[in-house]
């Protein structure tokens, strides 16, 4: 830069601090977290920075590498470190002496060196399918109402809520919009690749009774203990009848 080559002696600081950026999102991807306790080394040579790939995300990473050049496959790279990838190369395009190069440090690794310059072609994701579906969401309903109409459910193993569309009349209809689980039959959008919904909207509240009833196992409970009460061992009851000590 300004006719001194950029080394590990001569870079600017926002071009270091941006390109340090930029390798902790193609890292990581769309994942979350941070290679802030990361320890890293800085290579002679233009400018190598050598990066450990967490555990977590390095057989995603490996595969998104492996995929970015193939340009006739049919898998999709995590979005955020193909922008990465689309980024060095629109800057290469403009600076002829600029080039990146993505090296495993590994013989195992499962993608070959990756660079970068005015010359490469990346792979272009295919344009991403959403397709009308019909489906059952059975969640908790934790808010209601708004402006536009809508409420928030929070389904199992998801902490995260989604928001579903409605009609004011559907929710003055509900008796109990929040009491406990609900389930609802809803349209929506599914995304073909990630299986990803948006554009959900209630078609109606159903019916739902769990089938766990709580008082029914009580019952049955306290049934079975007066039944079992004159048997001081029934594990060894039940060996006895099954055909000796021994079955």
């Amino acid at each position: 830069m300004n006719g001194t080559p950029i080394s590990p002696a001569h870079v600017p600081f926002g071009l270091m601090r941006r390109f340090h950026e930029e390798v902790e999102r193609l890292v990581l991807g769309s994942n979350q977290g941070s290679l802030s306790e990361a320890v890293v080394q800085v290579r002679e040579g233009s400018y190598g920075l050598v990066v450990p790939i967490p555990e977590n995300v390095r057989e995603s990473f490996e595969l998104d590498m492996a995929m970015a050049v193939e340009t006739d496959g049919t898998g999709n790279p995590d979005a955020a470190r193909l922008s990465i990838l689309y980024a060095w190369q629109k800057r290469a395009a403009f600076e002829p002496n600029v080039a990146y190069s993505v090296r495993p440090q590994t013989p195992d690794a499962r993608f070959q060196p990756l660079r970068i310059d005015a010359q490469t072609t990346l792979r272009r994701p295919s344009a991403d399918r959403w397709i009308p579906v019909e489906l059952m969401l059975l969640g908790e309903l934790r808010e209601a109402g708004g402006e536009k109409a809508n409420i928030h459910v929070v389904l199992p193993e998801q902490p995260k809520p989604i928001i579903v569309s409605v009609d004011r009349e559907q929710l003055r209809d509900e008796a109990y919009p929040f009491a406990g689980d609900k389930l609802l039959r809803v349209s929506a959008e599914r995304n073909e690749r990630t299986k990803q919904l948006r554009k959900l909207r209630l078609i109606e509240f159903l019916p739902y009774r769990p089938e766990f009833d709580e008082s029914a196992f009580a019952r049955m409970t306290a049934a079975g203990s007066i039944a079992w009460q004159d048997v001081p061992d029934a594990a060894q009851w039940v060996r006895e009848h099954r055909g000796g000590s021994g079955a």
